[in-house]
């Protein structure tokens, strides 16, 4: 790191990033708790019920993605220029425009979405009333989520990450009140566990407005306004995301219907549990791509390009550490944490964790070359080739299912698509950024990543050949596990120079806490 303007940009990023690891660590030990106590009381069958049906409607979140990720981006190029009037209008314009998504996704739910669900989702026929319970408040749920989005932008467009961390627990600390109301209901507990989300979702929508309100100058007024000069940019930015956004959704949430028209409700408890983790993993490097993404479209604005490309590669790279952290002792002890965790989980939820994690990793190098791309606004050739990519394993699970291949090939499919897409990115972002090196990206993001990446898997092949994860306590694998992967990362992943600033920044910080 040879530049003063990137140390300071790590150093604010870090600052922020560690407020983000305590919402982390809070939102994946409450959601993995929840997740057992709501798999518990309403059973595998129902569980898998409720993650199919809302299947249905998280695949319309396509148009509120789009638009959401348009919103931090263009708030983040406005603030990156101190136009505080320009941000307060695309504020209000990006409220306008939710709220006429959520107009468009009310109808198409009410209707294509109704009509497949009672018509071709296997629903054992004494749950088909509460599916349909589970169907409408889960839509009327995700509305609520559409019309707090362009508020939540705002917070991320400052990188008020205190204040993201603190509603986020707020958030998950809800859920888990619900699901522990789930123990005092004798009645149908699928439709009260929907209800009761839908109305968590309701006080957590009013709790944002009603604190953005009060401290952003952008969400004085929520009156809609039609501004020509925000609203056309920012709805041309958004037209080509859909794409894009509905490829991303289809992926996961389309292989999840696909499951359960091929294998019923107990496959897709499996993948939901799957998907818990994954996103429970995701949400630790998330953390640091959400502190890092508002700050590489801020330095693009005011014309930093090779600042830019410098937290790109940087963020890349600890993207993929920080989750390798996590996930390498998941994947070495995913039996005996299962059986800590749920005690009887359902079957293939291991091998299912797995390769959804596998997935992720590769696409942790994605995030920040996503956020490069988008910082330039040139949106239309990246949203088309990387959409066709992911939006490409629907048809090819389907023939892989359809000709008896089994539920893990829907994994392999995604992988290998996920590594075209990677390839793809790059290619992308040096078309519209000429200063970012793909083989600069090569030096010291992908061959450090893959020294460690042969390592890892050497060791866990030996591990799995010798049964050592029936025989050695999970705590301790789990621990040694993460010590082996940050050494590795501290010795071979980084250079002199990279060790040498790391050591510097723990220092101060270990000299700071002991002065205090």
């Amino acid at each position: 790191m040879n530049s003063a303007k990137t140390v300071t940009d790590i150093h604010g990023i870090a600052g922020n990033t560690l407020m983000l690891y305590f919402r982390m660590f809070m939102v994946m030990g409450v959601s993995l708790y929840t997740s057992r106590i709501v798999l518990e009381q309403l059973g595998t069958v129902d569980y898998g019920i409720y993650s199919a049906v809302g299947s249905i409607v998280v695949l319309l979140t396509f148009l509120d993605g789009a638009m959401s990720l348009s919103t931090v981006r263009f708030l983040s190029f406005a603030l990156g220029r101190n136009d505080t009037a320009g941000a307060s209008r695309i504020f209000r314009t990006a409220f306008s425009i939710h709220i006429i998504l959520s107009l468009i996704i009310l109808l198409l739910a009410e209707t294509i979405g109704l009509w497949f669900l009672n018509h071709y989702m296997k629903i054992p026929p004494s749950q088909l009333s509460a599916a349909n319970w589970v169907y409408q408040c889960t839509l009327a749920s995700f509305i609520f989520s559409i019309l707090r989005s362009p508020v939540s932008s705002v917070v991320i467009a400052h990188e008020k990450m205190k204040i993201f961390a603190v509603l986020s627990v707020l958030e998950v600390v809800m859920k888990l009140m619900v699901a522990l109301s789930l123990t005092l209901i004798l009645a149908d507990k699928l439709k009260a566990y929907a209800i009761l989300n839908l109305g968590a979702s309701v006080v957590f929508t009013a709790i944002n407005v009603i604190y953005c309100s009060r401290y952003f100058p952008e969400c004085r007024s929520f009156r809609p306004i039609y501004d020509k000069e925000q609203f056309r940019p920012m709805t041309h930015f958004m037209s080509w995301s859909i794409f894009g956004h509905l490829s991303w959704i289809g992926k996961n949430q389309g292989c999840n219907i696909l499951l359960n028209l091929f294998f019923g409700p107990v496959v897709n408890a499996a993948y939901a549990l799957a998907a818990q983790v994954n996103a429970a993993l995701n949400g630790f490097v998330q953390n640091f791509t959400t502190a890092i993404n508002p700050r590489i479209t801020k330095t693009y604005s005011s014309g930093e390009f090779v600042q830019s490309e410098r937290l790109i590669i940087y963020g890349s790279k600890i993207s993929f550490y920080l989750l390798l952290i996590l996930s390498f002792p998941i994947l070495i002890a995913t039996k005996p944490i299962l059986r800590i965790w749920l005690a009887t989980p359902p079957p293939d939820t291991a091998v299912f964790i797995q390769l959804v994690i596998i997935n992720s990793l590769i696409e942790s190098f994605t995030y920040c070359l996503g956020a490069g791309i988008r910082a330039t606004g040139e949106v239309k050739l990246y949203e088309i080739i990387v959409g066709s990519i992911h939006f490409a394993i629907l048809p090819l699970a389907y023939v892989a299912l359809y000709y008896g291949l089994n539920p893990q090939s829907i994994f392999i499919i995604m992988i290998i698509l996920s590594c075209v897409a990677l390839y793809a990115r790059l290619a992308i972002l040096k078309k519209y950024l000429k200063s970012f090196s793909i083989l600069k990206m090569c030096r010291i993001v992908f061959l450090p990543a893959g020294v460690i990446t042969a390592i890892l898997t050497g060791l866990f092949v030996l591990y799995k050949m010798n049964n050592l994860d029936e025989i050695i306590n999970p705590f301790i694998t789990i621990a040694t596990s993460a010590l082996l992967v940050i050494a590795l990362e501290f010795l071979i992943g980084f250079n002199p120079s990279e060790r040498k600033f790391i050591t510097k920044g723990f220092a101060s910080k270990f000299a700071k806490y002991k002065h205090n």
